[in-house]
């Protein structure tokens, strides 16, 4: 995903030119892949992993599957990691403070008295990117970015169903560049 991965290397350094105030965090972590050049990229903040390290919630695979919005195998794909899997991907993993479980029930006190400079939201579906801005965009400093994966995606349709429903819910209009990379990346402003 090189484009994604290279806007991100452009964002660290301006987050570090403008000494955006914060912590990291990855909502969707996976394997920590992504997580990795975040983390060497930004080396000094803590990152905040929420995942469920076992793969989609069963009722948000049924929801989607019903409204074609989740392909054979796909969730399948995504269960084959682990906390361990991600931590072996990562450079400083002393940095990482892991929030497992389904979100939002997964968010500690200490997660949510954070401010936050960086966050990656990469969950595929629906509700749970719906509640990632919900929880993620009020705590974002001014500077700070958060991006959305899958927001062009031919077939993850709830991502862009989900910043609309939050733009509207909660009136506001977020300010936001689309990437040209392989899942339509978003990237949000603050």
């Amino acid at each position: 995903d090189y484009f994604r991965y290279r806007t991100f290397e452009f964002v660290a350094e301006e987050i570090v030119a403008h000494k955006v105030p914060g912590e990291l965090a990855e909502f969707g972590v996976f394997r920590g892949l992504f997580s990795a050049l975040i983390m060497d990229k930004l080396p000094n903040r803590k990152m905040y992993w929420f995942d469920t390290f076992e793969g989609f919630s069963k009722a948000e695979i049924a929801k989607e599957t019903v409204l074609g919005r989740c392909p054979d195998g796909f969730a399948q794909a995504h269960a084959l990691t682990s906390v361990d899997v991600a931590l072996s991907n990562v450079s400083h993993p002393e940095n990482c403070v892991i929030c497992k479980g389904l979100f939002p029930a997964s968010i500690t006190a200490e997660a949510a008295a954070q401010t936050y400079a960086f966050v990656s939201i990469d969950v595929d579906f629906e509700e749970s990117t719906y509640e990632g801005l919900k929880f993620f965009y009020p705590r974002l400093n001014d500077g700070g970015y958060i991006f959305l994966h899958d927001y062009h995606s031919a077939f993850l349709g709830g991502v862009k169903i989900a910043l609309e429903r939050y733009q509207h819910d909660f009136d506001v209009k977020l300010k936001f560049v689309p990437l040209a990379d392989r899942a339509g990346t978003l990237v949000i402003l603050k």
